[in-house]
C-alpha cells in the first residue's frame, strides 16, 4: 500500500510540470522499490496511474468539457469555442496516436541514443525560456483564445504531443512550449495542453489495461492517490500561473525542465 501511495503522490505532482511523469514513475518503481517487471510492464502501469490526474482534469475543467459534449450534440454551431476545442483534440488524438504507433516502433532504438532524447528536451526548455524573455523583455503576452483556435494549431500541438511519446519526453514541456510559441494566453496554455491529454490517456488505458478496469487490484490505491494529490496540485499551477507574468512563467517551467535535463545527464 505504501508503494502504491508514493507512487501515485509522483504521478499527481509530475503529471502537470515539464517532465516526464511516466519516466518519474518508472524510475521510482525501479530504484525505491526494486521493482523487475518488464519495460512493457512499468509502462502499463505508469499509464494506469494517469488515471488518477485524468479524472482531477476532467473535474477541475468539467466547464470546458460540458462545453465540448454541447458540441457534440449540437453540431449546427460551428463557431463555438466548444467545437473548436472539440475539433482541436481530434486532431491532437489522432496525430499522437499516428506518433505513438510509429515511436513505439523506434524506442528501443531511441533509449539506445539517450543523448538524443536530452538534446531534444534541451531544444524545448531554451524555447520555453528564450520565449519567455522576449515576452518579458517587449512587454507583450500570449492573447489567442480557444476563440482563435485553427486546425492548423491542432496539427502543430498533435506533432509536438507525438513527439512527446518518445522514451523520456516531457509531455506538458513540449506542449506547453508549442501553445506559448503559437501566442496562446497563459491560461489557455496550460489547459489546452492539460486537456490535449485526455482523450490520450483514456484511449491508452482502454488499449493497453483494459483488463485491470474489470479487478480491484491495490494499484487502485495509487490511482486514488494520484487523483487526490493531481486535484491540488492542478489547482496550485493554475493559481500560480494567474499570478505571474507569463514571460517569468514560460522561464519558470523551462527552468524546471533545464534541472531535470541536468539531474537525467548527471545520473
Amino acid at each position: 500500500m505504501f508503494e502504491q501511495i508514493v507512487l501515485g503522490m509522483i504521478q499527481g505532482i509530475t503529471e502537470w510540470i515539464p517532465i516526464s511523469s511516466k519516466t518519474c514513475v518508472i524510475l521510482a518503481k525501479i530504484h525505491l522499490f526494486k521493482s523487475h517487471a518488464s519495460a512493457n510492464e512499468l509502462l502499463s502501469y505508469a499509464l494506469f496511474l494517469h488515471l488518477g490526474t485524468f479524472f482531477a482534469a476532467v473535474i477541475y475543467f468539467w466547464q470546458d468539457i460540458v462545453e465540448i459534449i454541447k458540441a457534440i450534440a449540437s453540431p449546427q454551431k460551428p463557431s463555438s469555442d466548444g467545437r473548436k476545442i472539440l475539433i482541436f483534440l481530434l486532431v491532437t488524438t489522432i496525430l499522437t496516436g499516428l506518433g505513438w504507433i510509429l515511436n513505439h516502433k523506434l524506442a528501443a532504438i531511441t533509449q539506445s541514443f539517450p543523448r538524443a532524447q536530452v538534446a531534444l528536451m534541451s531544444v524545448i526548455a531554451g524555447l520555453l525560456i528564450v520565449t519567455g524573455f522576449l515576452q518579458i523583455k517587449t512587454k507583450t503576452t500570449g492573447k489567442r483564445t480557444p476563440t482563435d483556435l485553427t486546425i492548423k494549431d491542432g496539427l502543430f500541438a498533435g506533432l509536438a504531443q507525438a513527439l512527446a511519446t518518445l522514451p523520456g519526453m516531457s509531455r506538458a514541456g513540449t506542449t506547453m512550449a508549442t501553445l506559448a510559441f503559437l501566442n496562446f494566453d497563459k491560461e489557455y496554455t496550460l489547459k489546452l495542453s492539460f486537456l490535449m491529454s485526455l482523450p490520450v490517456i483514456l484511449v491508452a488505458n482502454i488499449l493497453m489495461n483494459y483488463k485491470a478496469f474489470l479487478t480491484l487490484g491495490i494499484e487502485w490505491i495509487g490511482v486514488a492517490t494520484s487523483f487526490v494529490v493531481g486535484i491540488l496540485s492542478i489547482r496550485a499551477i493554475m493559481a500560480f500561473a494567474r499570478r505571474i507574468n507569463f514571460g517569468g512563467f514560460l522561464i519558470f517551467i523551462g527552468t524546471l525542465l533545464a534541472i531535470a535535463i541536468m539531474i537525467r545527464a548527471i545520473d
